[in-house]
């Protein structure tokens, strides 16, 4: 867990968690920090899960030029924004697909599945995908410890830099 508190430190030295919280904000300002245009696509939940999202949750599909990242339409705001911290934190953490590729039909399915979901991204224009279909991977874990350390992040009143503060309540293991 240090080592994901340290790397979420930097990251958020990179890309900043806007205060008041703003998910549109922080969106943009991943987009811009990877030179990559992000787009949201609500889905149904149902839909979802058969799409290569073992539980339905959330989904990135990284396109050659841009990122989508495909959620349940149907669940909390605040469920909503957690699940796109978590494709979000993939993204940040340089998570992509696996050094073995998955077998030819697994990808296939996995294409099929955007395809029908979202006819409107062509399969070839499609680098990758990632969805949550092994949550015991320390890749799903550090995604979803991101996504939490930017909810709580969020949700936390600005810090106040005085001098006092400054001077004596600072982190002092950096």
């Amino acid at each position: 867990m240090a080592g994901m508190d340290t790397r979420f430190r930097e990251l958020s030295r990179d890309v900043p968690i806007p205060h008041p919280w703003n998910l549109n904000t922080y969106l943009d300002a991943v987009a811009e920090f990877r030179d990559r245009p992000i787009t949201l696509q609500p889905v149904d939940t149902a839909v979802l899960a058969g799409a290569g999202c073992g539980t339905g949750s959330g989904l990135w599909i990284a396109k050659r030029d841009s990122d989508v990242i495909v959620y349940g339409a149907d669940t909390t705001e605040w469920h909503a924004e957690h699940i796109i911290a978590h494709e979000l934190g993939h993204m940040l953490l340089g998570h992509g697909p696996e050094s073995e590729p998955r077998p030819s039909d697994d990808t296939a399915h996995t294409l099929a599945a955007v395809a029908e979901l979202l006819p409107s991204i062509s399969p070839e224009s499609i680098a990758h995908v990632l969805g949550r279909t092994d949550y015991g991977t320390s890749r799903e874990r550090d995604a979803e410890t991101f996504a939490d350390m930017v909810m709580l992040q969020a949700m936390r009143p600005p810090r106040r830099d005085s001098l006092l503060h400054r001077t004596f309540f600072r982190d002092r293991r950096r």
